[in-house]
């Protein structure tokens, strides 16, 4: 699968991206088994309750060069996530959870299965954890 194939599972609440998951009140995202299209009236009543990335995940197309994370060759977004929860010693998941995208998702194409292990531990914006 080329780069402009691959799907980034750590988008912004933006019409005609794809609603992945929510956050459950153990802070870890749960995977819906199929994604939704959101639309522009889902973005509204979404950030109307603070920003919807707080809350939820979402999926777009993988931009690589034209997104900050990229790093040259690869999204460095699930790489500090995996360093950082090895470094505070976090137990990873011992199952894949359930994912519409991981057959097209960059994350699992750069490390598999370690990915979906850490997945739902990701919250795109994490502006409400750091001011708690």
């Amino acid at each position: 699968m080329s780069a402009p194939d691959k799907t980034c599972p750590s988008a912004r609440c933006a019409p005609g991206n794809q609603l992945l998951g929510v956050k459950g009140s153990d802070g870890h995202v749960r995977h819906l088994r199929s994604s939704m299209t959101i639309d522009a009236d889902f973005v509204e009543t979404a950030s109307a309750h603070g920003k919807p990335e707080a809350r939820m995940r979402f999926s777009s197309p993988c931009a690589t060069s034209g997104c900050a994370q990229w790093t040259g060759s690869r999204c460095g977004v699930i790489d500090h996530v995996l360093e950082h929860l090895d470094q505070a010693r976090v137990p990873l998941a011992d199952h894949l959870p359930p994912c519409p995208i991981r057959a097209s998702c960059r994350w699992f194409d750069q490390t598999g299965e370690t990915a979906c292990r850490a997945c739902s531990m990701v919250i795109t914006d994490q502006s409400a954890i750091a001011a708690e």
